[in-house]
């Protein structure tokens, strides 16, 4: 193959998995927006916080089935329709159950997103590892999870006015019809993509992921409190600012500046991780995102609040390009997309959940503020749990 068809193929494979990350992302918090709608119609806050963390688990522990089925028959772009096919399909559960406020359709609409989120990131990740190499793909999975951010800030403003439009019921299934067509154009763009099935004479269902754990058991752990402590403070930062200054508005300034410094950060951490290693520039994220969440936390003036907030989210939400990119550098191709699921699906995405019902089951007994402590616990965890990261490449 000519390097002017290689060069056009990774940037279809950029260009393509880019807008499957901007989609995927952008139904990473429906649950939570829906939520407020239930409570309106009277459904037990008890069950929505149950169905928002099935979601997580589910997306978590289908990640590393979902790489295993990529590594064996390489039909990444298939796979990747189904996960977005899911969603599509979660939504229409969704606009169903306002029709009477069903919760069994409110559950498998959960667990229908929560399948459906399991499919992109270890598949887009594999995408792009494999056609730009483990030393340039950060750099491409940085400019890609820009785009997962971006999909992430448009999204509260785009969905609620949607549904507020149309209505809950019409309006969450025009969202399933725009999720099915450019699902169909995600596909149609990586279908024909030349990602090589084989690592030298061996298929990658040859390739065992088993003499790679040694590697992954330690990234995983440390990743799974890391998510505690990022995930759970991302989850309830919005009612603790608002608790503080007694403004609804405050809300949404922290979630803008959340997703802006994340659309900045994916690209600079990438770039990084090519060029210092993932093991360094996880370093520097984990220890920037603890330190300045606990100054965040023992200042009470909202704008240095604000100014330390924007700090910890450009050292925090870096996990796409940063892991992902780390594992490239760690594991062969044959292994990839399963190791992918291993450190997003089970560390990233199920630590995440469980911190969020941690979280959620400690602010009735002690309060909001001291959560905000334990999640600061979690994130000195995570910081002493660095030295457990490999260094190098498995032999």
């Amino acid at each position: 193959m000519s390097s002017v068809s290689l060069d056009n193929e990774k940037i279809r494979a950029l260009v393509f998995t880019s807008l499957g990350h901007y989609l995927n992302d952008t139904f990473l918090i429906l649950i939570s927006i829906l939520i407020v709608y239930y409570l309106l119609a009277g459904i037990s806050v008890i069950f929505l916080a149950a169905m928002s963390a099935i979601y997580g688990i589910i997306s978590g522990l289908l990640s590393t089935p979902v790489g295993s089925v990529a590594d064996r028959r390489g039909n990444y772009a298939k796979l990747m329709l189904l996960g977005f096919i899911l969603i599509g399909v979660a939504n229409i559960s969704f606009a169903l159950s306002f029709l009477s406020y069903n919760i069994y359709l409110i559950a498998i609409g959960s667990i229908l997103l929560g399948s459906g989120a399991a499919f992109y990131h270890p598949l887009g990740g594999s995408i792009l590892q494999l056609k730009y190499g483990g030393q340039n793909a950060p750099k491409a999975l940085g400019i890609n999870g820009s785009l997962g951010s971006l999909g992430r800030a448009i999204a509260p403003s785009l969905l609620v006015f949607i549904i507020a439009f149309l209505g809950e019921v019409v309006g969450l299934t025009v969202i399933a019809v725009f999720v099915f067509v450019l699902a169909g154009i995600i596909y149609a763009g990586l279908r024909h993509l030349s990602i090589n099935p084989r690592v030298g004479e061996q298929t990658k269902a040859n390739t065992p992921l088993k003499p790679y754990l040694y590697l992954l058991l330690p990234i995983g752990i440390m990743v799974f409190v890391r998510s505690m402590f990022i995930t759970g403070v991302m989850m309830y930062i919005p009612t603790f600012m608002t608790s503080l200054y007694r403004s609804k508005t405050v809300m949404g300034v922290v979630l803008t500046v959340t997703y802006a410094m994340a659309i900045i950060g994916q690209p600079y951490f990438g770039r990084l991780t090519s060029r210092i290693g993932g093991r360094n520039v996880l370093i520097i994220t984990t220890v920037g995102a603890a330190i300045s969440f606990v100054i965040f936390l023992l200042i009470r003036n909202f704008y240095a609040q604000v100014a330390l907030f924007a700090v910890y989210s450009f050292f925090a939400f870096t996990g796409f390009p940063n892991l992902l990119g780390y594992v490239g550098q760690l594991v062969d191709r044959g292994a990839l997309t399963r190791a992918n699921g291993v450190i997003w699906g089970l560390g990233n995405t199920v630590g995440g959940a469980i911190g969020v019902l941690i979280g959620g089951s400690l602010i009735a007994f002690i309060g909001l503020n001291e959560v905000m402590w334990v999640f600061a616990v979690f994130a000195a965890a995570s910081v002493v749990l660095l030295a457990l990261l490999p260094r190098r490449k498995a032999k």
